[in-house]
C-alpha cells in the first residue's frame, strides 16, 4: 500500500496545498518550524483518524480558521485505489471520516485499512516514559492487524470508564450504602472480566510473536552483543515468573484480584486492577547480564532500543497482513536522524531500503545523498513556511 497524493486545506500552516508522492522514498527537508512534521501528522490522521503526536483536532486547524480538510489517495497491493477524507469543524466540534463515498461511524471498521508505522522524537520516551505510553503504542500496533482486539479493547475501555465514574461519584457524594456500591461494582467487574482476559491473553501472544522482529532489527543495527527483551507486567503474575498461562488461569487470577481489591477500589474511587493498568517492561541482555532500560540504559541505548522497536513494527504488520490485499504499511520517520550518530544512520538507511513507501523529515539535506544510494525511487520536497517545492 502507498499514498500517492495528499491535499491539505487550513491544516496547521498549510492553507491549500497538494502533494504528489512516489511509492519509494519521499524526502522532506527544511528548517525547523516550517511545517515538515505537519505533513506526516496529516498522513497519520488519514490512517489512524488521529494525530501520532496526540494533538487535539482543534490544535490542527489553521489559526483564524474554523475547520480543516485532509484528503488522500491510496493504492493497495492489488492496484485498487481508494480515497480517504477527514474533516473537522472547530465550531461544532464535529469530525467526519469518509472512506471512498462511505461515511465511517465506527473506527474499528476503519483502523488497519491503511497500516502505518511512525517513528518520531516523541517515541523516544517509550523506554523511559509511562506504562500508558507503552500500552498505547502496542494497542495501536495490535489493532492494525486485529479488529477483534480493537473491538475488545474499545468495549473494555467503555466499561472501565463507567466503573470509574461510579467509583468517583460515590467517593464525592457517598450516595450509596457500602453494600449497594459493592453490588454495583461487582456487576461491572463481571462484565469486564471476559474482555480483560482476552486482552491480556492477546498481549502475551503478541510479545511472543513480536520478539523475533525486534531481535532481528536490533542485531542489524548494533550486532549480537545486545539482545532486547520485552516482558509483560501484570498483577495477575504476582508470585510467579511464568507468564505462559492458559486463558482459564488468567481468568481465575484476575477474578480473585478483582474481588480482593473491591474495597480498596471503593475507598479510592478508582479501578485498580485490569489490563488498563498493566505494563510492558523493556530490558537489555548485555553480555549475559539483564538490565532494565528505565534505570540502567544510556541515552544512546534508549535511542537504539526505540528505533529497533518501531522499525520492527513494519515486519510484524507486513507478516500479519500478507494474506490480505492491503499491502505493506507506510513508514514515517520524523526528524529521527538528528537523534542518531552517523553509523546508526547508515545502518538504518540500509535496513529500510526493503521497506514499502517511506517518508523522512529532516533539517539536513545531505542525508538525501546517502539514501539515494539505497532507494531506486526518490522524491524530495523543500518546505518553507508551509509551502513545498519539489527538488
Amino acid at each position: 500500500m502507498f499514498l500517492d497524493e495528499l491535499h491539505l486545506i487550513n491544516f496547521k500552516n498549510y492553507r491549500n496545498s497538494s502533494f504528489s508522492f512516489n511509492p519509494g522514498l519521499n524526502f522532506i527537508y527544511g528548517e525547523n518550524g516550517n511545517g515538515k512534521t505537519n505533513i506526516l501528522e496529516a498522513i497519520s490522521l488519514l490512517c489512524y483518524s488521529k494525530s501520532f503526536l496526540m494533538n487535539s483536532d482543534s490544535d490542527c486547524v489553521m489559526y483564524g480558521e474554523n475547520r480543516y480538510d485532509i484528503s488522500g489517495g491510496f493504492e493497495n497491493a492489488s492496484g485498487t485505489k481508494s480515497r480517504v477524507k477527514i474533516s473537522y469543524n472547530k465550531d461544532t466540534f464535529t469530525k467526519e471520516l469518509y472512506y471512498g463515498n462511505e461515511k465511517i461511524s465506527r473506527l474499528n471498521e476503519f483502523i488497519g485499512s491503511f497500516p502505518l508505522v511512525v517513528l518520531s522524537p516523541y517515541d523516544l520516551k517509550l523506554t523511559s516514559g509511562t506504562p500508558q505510553d507503552r500500552r498505547r503504542n502496542f494497542d495501536l500496533l495490535i489493532s492494525q492487524v486485529s479488529k477483534v482486539y480493537l473491538s475488545d479493547l474499545r468495549d473494555y475501555n467503555k466499561i472501565i470508564k463507567q466503573k470509574n465514574s461510579l467509583l468517583r461519584e460515590n467517593v464525592l457524594t457517598r450516595r450509596y450504602q457500602p453494600g449497594e456500591v459493592r453490588d454495583m461494582v461487582s456487576v461491572w467487574n463481571s462484565e469486564l472480566l471476559e474482555l480483560a482476559v482476552k486482552i491480556i491473553f492477546r498481549r502475551l501472544d503478541f510479545i511472543e510473536e513480536f520478539r523475533k522482529y525486534v531481535e532481528e532489527c536490533f542485531n542489524i543495527i548494533v550486532g549480537t552483543r545486545y539482545i532486547p527483551v520485552i516482558t509483560y507486567e501484570s498483577d495477575i503474575f504476582e508470585g510467579t515468573t511464568d507468564t505462559r498461562f492458559e486463558a482459564s488461569e488468567i481468568r481465575s487470577r484476575l477474578k480473585n484480584l478483582l474481588e480482593s481489591r473491591l474495597d480498596a477500589e471503593i475507598k479510592r474511587g478508582l479501578s485498580l486492577t485490569g489490563p488498563h493498568r498493566d505494563n510492558y517492561i523493556f530490558s537489555m541482555n548485555k553480555d549475559g547480564t539483564l538490565f532494565d532500560m528505565r534505570t540502567f540504559a544510556s541515552q544512546g541505548e534508549h535511542k537504539t532500543f526505540v528505533v529497533s522497536l518501531k522499525l520492527s513494527e513494519f515486519g510484524y504488520i507486513k507478516e500479519n497482513l500478507q494474506h490480505t490485499n492491503i499491502g505493506d504499511p507506510v513508514l514515517l520517520l520524523d526528524d529521527v536522524f538528528s537523534e542518531l550518530d552517523k553509523t546508526r544512520i547508515a545502518k538504518i538507511s540500509q535496513l529500510i531500503t526493503d521497506f514499502n513507501q517511506v517518508f523522512i523529515t529532516t533539517t539536513d539535506v545531505d542525508h538525501l545523498d546517502v539514501l539515494k544510494q539505497s532507494f531506486r525511487e526518490t522524491k524530495a520536497f523543500n518546505i518553507t513556511n508551509g509551502t513545498a517545492e519539489e527538488k
